[in-house]
């Protein structure tokens, strides 16, 4: 399901997956949700972004930049409760 639109380690999805339990092909999934909220992340080596959206039947916090026109996924968990909130807020 890789789209052209992202990149990330394959050996950093794997390790996603065992830690959080969605892989970074799966986390693409999040893209799709018309509803997602974007937030600008905070760091000093790169631009990041993190993402809110529901996949797989979950609301999930994704880490990601952009190089070279793609998006590089960093991370994904499952959101926290002050996240789901504010999901669920923009939804109403």
């Amino acid at each position: 399901m890789l789209s052209s639109r992202f990149e990330y380690d394959p050996s950093k999805s794997r390790s996603n997956l065992e830690k959080h339990g969605i892989d970074f092909n799966q986390a693409q999934l999040i893209w799709q949700d018309p509803r997602r909220l974007r937030f600008k992340g905070n760091s000093f080596k790169e631009q990041r972004f993190a993402l809110v959206g529901s996949a797989l039947g979950k609301i999930w916090y994704a880490v990601y930049t952009v190089r070279r026109y793609k998006i590089r996924l960093i991370s994904v968990r499952r959101a926290r409760s002050s996240e789901v909130m504010a999901y669920e807020k923009e939804v109403e």
